[in-house]
C-alpha cells in the first residue's frame, strides 16, 4: 500500500506540475515584453547640454527633461515609451513600434519650450525670464496651493501685467497649456502669484516646470539603435524557431543518455523554463535578442547540474550501492560541484549587468535568473522527484537508471570510484597540448599585431547599417546603389541565408537631421520595392572610447572575482591554473576573430564572457574531483599526483563531453537557424564551449599538476656515524597535502 501510495505521488506530482504549465504557458508567452530588436524601434542616449552659455545641468532638471520628453511621447500617441535618466547628464528614449521615427525622434530633440503668451498668442515671457529655482508652491489663507514665481526683470513682468490687466494669459510647456491665469493687478515687485483650484501635486508640477524652463536642456545623439518591425518579427521567429530545436534537442539527448533519471531532467527543464518566462513577466523584464540567446544557452547549463548528479549517481550505483543510497551520496557530493560551477558563471554574469547597457543588460539578468532558478529546478526539485521514485521501488535493478548489472563493482571490492569507459594518459601528452596552445597564442598575438580586431562601432565609433531586401543581390550592385545615393561606407558585405542583407560601416556618423540613412534605403526601394527592413546602429566617438573601457573592465573583474572565489573554494594553485585557462580559451576565440576580421561588438564581449563562466564551469567540476580524490590517498610522490589527476579527469571525462554536447546543441541552433543579428555572438560561443573542455582537461589540471609538483622536495638527513663510514644520503620525498 506505501508503494502505491508513492507511486500515486510521483505521478500526480508530475502531471499537476505539468498541467499548470501547459495551462499558463501560452498567458505567459503572450506577455513576455519583447526589445527593440524584437519588435522593432528605436533606442536613443542623448547628452544634455544647456541652451544659455555659463548655464548648468541638475539632477532635478535632467529629471525634469526626461519627464518633459515623456509627456511629449505620450501626446504622439505612442504606447509605453521607456525613459530615464543615466549618470549627471544622460537621458536614453526606448520606444517601440514606431511607424514614423523620424518625426518622432526630431520631436524629441527639441528644447523644451516654456512660454508666457497673451490673448492673441504672442509671446510674452520664455523660459529663461524666469529666476533660476525661483518658482515655488505656496498657500492662500484657505491652506489651497498657488503657485509663485520670480522673474529676472521687473519692469517686464509690470509692463505686462500693465497691458493685459484682467485678461487671461496662457502658460505653456511646447503645445501643452500649463494654466490659463488671469491678471488681476499690476507686478511691479518682479513675483507673481498664480491662483487656481490647483491640487498640490498640479501645482507642484507647473513649479518643477516653470524652474526647469529657466534652463531648457539641448540634447544630442550620443548612441542610437534602430530596427524595422518587420526585421524585428523576423528575428523573434527566426531565433524561437532556433530555441525550439535546440531545446528538443536537449531534451532527447537527457532521455536517450540517462532514460528514467533524463525523464526527470526533461520535467524539471520544462518547469525550469516556465519559471523563467514567469520571473521575467513579475520584474516586467525585457526579453531581447541576446536575453533569447541567454535563455535558450541557460537550458543548457540547467542540463549541466543533472548531468553532474546523474553521472555522480550512476558512479555511486556502480559501487554496488542500492539506488536510494547512491541518490543521498550521489547528491551529497555532487552539490557543492554544481553550487561552484554555477556561482562562477554567476560572478560573469553580474559583472554583466553592472557594466553593460541595453541588450546586453538583458542579456545578463536573463543568465542570471537562468542560473538562480537552475539550482531551484534541477537540483532540489529534481532530487525530489527522483526520491520520489526510487522509495516507491516501482524500478527495479539499475538497468534503467543506465547502468549495466555488468559495471556494478562488489562493495568489498570498490576501493575507488570505477570508470565504465577507456581511461586515457592525459598527463603523459601535456607537454604537446602546451606546445599547441602557445602556438595557437602566438598567431594570435601576430595577428592582432598586424591586422588587429575588426572592431564594430561600439567601439571605433560611426554608424552601422544593415538592409534586409525581399530579394537577393549581389555586391557589385549593393555598392552602386549605396555611391549613387552619396555615399561610401568604409565596409560593405551581403550575408543572410538568401543573400539579401547588405552591411554597411561607416567610420563617421551618419547625421540622423540630414536623415542620411533614410536617402540610402530609399536607393535600394527604387529598385527593389519599399518592402525592406533596417537596423541602424550609431555610436558617438566619446561613447565608443566608454565601452571599450568598460568591456576592458568588465574582462578584469569578472576574472578577478572568479580568480578570488576559486581561492577560497580551492586554493591558490586551482585558481591561478583556472584563470590562465579561461584567460586562454577567451584568447583564442578573439584571435580566431582577427585571424578571420569578423567584427568585434557588444554582444561580443558578452559572449566572451559567458564563455568565460562556463569554461570555469567545466574546470572546477575536475578541480573538485582532484581535491576529492587527494583527500582519500596519501599523494607522497610526482606519480601519486599524476596518477590522482588522470583519475580525476577520465572520472568526470563524460560529465565534461556529455555536458559540452548538450549546451551544442542549443549554441549550434542558434548558429544555423537563429538570427543574423546574433550570428557572431552564436559563433563565439560555439568555438569557446569546444575550447574551454579542451583546456580544462588538457591544459588547467596540467597547470596545477605542474606548479604542485614543485611543492616536492628532497631533503638529506645526516644519518649518524657509524663503524666510522660516511653517513650515506637518505632521500625523502614530503607532500604539501592540501585537505580543505
Amino acid at each position: 500500500m506505501i508503494i502505491i501510495k508513492r507511486v500515486v505521488a510521483f505521478l500526480l506530482t508530475v502531471a499537476f506540475t505539468l498541467t499548470i504549465v501547459t495551462a499558463t504557458f501560452p498567458n505567459i508567452v503572450d506577455r513576455v515584453r519583447l526589445g527593440l530588436d524584437l519588435k522593432g524601434g528605436f533606442e536613443v542616449l542623448y547628452e544634455a547640454n544647456p541652451v544659455q552659455p555659463g548655464g548648468s545641468i541638475t539632477k532635478e532638471n535632467l529629471r525634469q527633461t526626461a519627464n518633459s520628453l515623456e509627456k511629449r511621447v505620450n501626446a504622439f500617441g505612442i504606447a509605453e515609451p521607456e525613459i530615464w535618466t543615466e549618470g549627471t547628464n544622460r537621458i536614453r528614449v526606448r520606444i517601440a513600434g514606431v511607424s514614423d521615427e523620424e518625426k518622432v525622434r526630431e520631436m524629441l530633440k527639441k528644447p523644451a519650450e516654456l512660454t508666457v503668451s497673451g490673448p492673441d498668442g504672442s509671446v510674452e515671457l520664455v523660459g529663461t525670464d524666469f529666476v533660476e529655482g525661483g518658482a515655488e508652491v505656496v498657500y492662500d489663507e484657505m491652506r489651497n496651493p498657488n503657485v509663485q514665481v520670480k522673474v529676472k526683470d521687473k519692469g517686464k513682468l509690470e509692463d505686462l501685467s500693465t497691458r493685459l490687466l484682467g485678461r487671461q494669459i496662457f502658460i505653456n510647456l511646447d503645445d501643452r497649456m500649463l494654466t490659463d491665469p488671469v491678471i488681476q493687478a499690476v507686478m511691479s515687485n518682479g513675483i507673481c502669484r498664480i491662483t487656481g483650484h490647483f491640487t498640490y501635486d498640479e501645482a507642484k508640477e507647473i513649479v518643477d516646470i516653470i524652474n526647469m524652463g529657466a534652463l531648457p536642456l539641448k540634447l544630442t545623439e550620443k548612441f542610437s539603435q534602430s530596427v524595422g518591425a518587420s526585421l524585428g518579427q523576423q528575428s523573434l521567429n527566426q531565433t524561437l524557431q532556433a530555441g525550439v530545436a535546440g531545446s528538443a534537442l536537449i531534451l532527447l539527448f537527457m532521455l536517450a543518455l540517462y532514460r528514467l533519471p533524463g525523464l526527470i531532467a526533461s520535467i524539471t527543464l520544462i518547469t525550469y523554463t516556465w519559471l523563467l518566462l514567469l520571473v521575467m513577466n513579475l520584474m516586467s523584464a525585457t526579453l531581447t535578442l541576446p536575453g533569447i540567446a541567454a535563455f535558450v544557452l541557460g537550458i543548457g547549463m540547467a542540463v549541466d547540474a543533472n548531468i553532474i548528479q546523474y553521472e555522480r549517481f550512476k558512479e555511486e550505483l556502480r559501487t554496488g550501492k542500492s539506488p536510494q543510497s547512491a541518490l543521498k551520496a550521489g547528491s551529497k557530493r555532487s552539490f557543492r560541484t554544481v553550487m561552484d560551477a554555477n556561482v562562477t558563471t554567476l560572478i560573469a554574469g553580474f559583472v554583466l549587468f553592472s557594466l553593460g547597457s541595453g541588450a546586453i543588460k538583458g542579456f545578463a539578468i536573463t543568465l542570471i535568473l537562468s542560473i538562480i532558478l537552475s539550482v531551484l529546478t534541477n537540483m532540489y526539485f529534481s532530487q525530489w522527484l527522483m526520491s520520489l521514485l526510487l522509495r516507491s521501488n516501482w524500478v527495479r535493478g539499475t538497468r534503467g537508471f543506465g547502468v549495466k548489472p555488468e559495471h556494478i563493482i562488489d562493495k568489498a571490492e570498490a576501493v575507488a570510484l570505477p570508470s565504465t569507459h577507456r581511461t586515457f594518459d592525459f598527463v603523459a601528452r601535456r607537454k604537446t597540448f602546451f606546445l599547441a596552445s602557445i602556438i595557437v597564442t602566438v598567431l594570435g598575438i601576430g595577428s592582432l599585431l598586424v591586422q588587429h580586431l575588426n572592431y564594430g562601432v561600439d567601439f571605433k565609433a560611426g554608424t552601422s547599417l544593415d538592409i534586409t531586401l525581399n530579394d537577393s543581390i549581389d555586391q557589385e550592385t549593393a555598392a552602386q546603389i549605396v555611391r549613387g545615393a552619396g555615399f561610401s561606407p568604409s565596409v560593405l558585405s551581403i550575408g543572410g541565408n538568401q543573400q539579401n542583407r547588405i552591411s554597411l560601416r561607416f567610420d563617421h556618423v551618419l547625421d540622423p537631421d540630414g536623415k542620411d540613412s533614410a536617402k540610402i534605403i530609399q536607393a535600394f526601394a527604387v529598385k527593389y520595392g519599399d518592402d525592406i527592413s533596417k537596423e541602424e546602429n550609431t555610436v558617438d566617438p566619446a561613447i565608443a572610447r566608454e565601452l571599450a573601457r568598460q568591456a576592458v573592465y568588465a574582462v578584469l573583474l569578472a576574472s578577478l572575482g572568479i580568480l578570488l572565489y576559486v581561492c577560497v573554494r580551492f586554493e591558490w594553485r586551482f585558481a591561478l591554473a583556472a584563470i590562465v585557462a579561461l584567460l586562454h580559451d577567451a584568447f583564442f576565440v578573439v584571435s580566431v576573430f582577427s585571424l578571420f576580421r569578423l567584427e568585434v561588438n557588444l554582444p561580443f564581449i558578452a559572449a566572451v564572457l559567458t564563455i568565460i563562466g562556463y569554461s570555469i564551469n567545466d574546470t572546477v567540476v575536475i578541480f573538485d574531483r582532484i581535491r576529492e580524490n587527494l583527500r582519500f590517498s596519501r599523494s607522497r610522490t610526482y606519480e601519486d599526483l599524476k596518477t590522482i589527476v588522470n583519475r580525476s579527469i577520465n572520472q568526470t571525462l563524460t560529465r565534461s563531453i556529455n555536458t559540452v554536447v548538450a549546451v551544442l546543441f542549443a549554441a549550434v541552433a542558434l548558429l544555423f537557424w537563429g538570427s543574423e543579428s546574433i550570428r557572431l555572438f552564436s559563433l563565439a560561443l560555439t568555438i569557446g564551449l569546444l575550447v574551454g573542455m579542451y583546456s580544462s582537461i588538457y591544459i588547467a589540471s596540467q597547470i596545477w599538476l605542474s606548479m604542485k609538483k614543485r611543492t616536492l622536495r628532497t631533503r638529506t638527513d645526516v644519518a649518524p656515524k657509524t663503524s666510522g663510514l660516511y653517513p650515506l644520503p637518505v632521500l625523502t620525498v614530503s607532500y604539501e597535502d592540501d585537505q580543505e
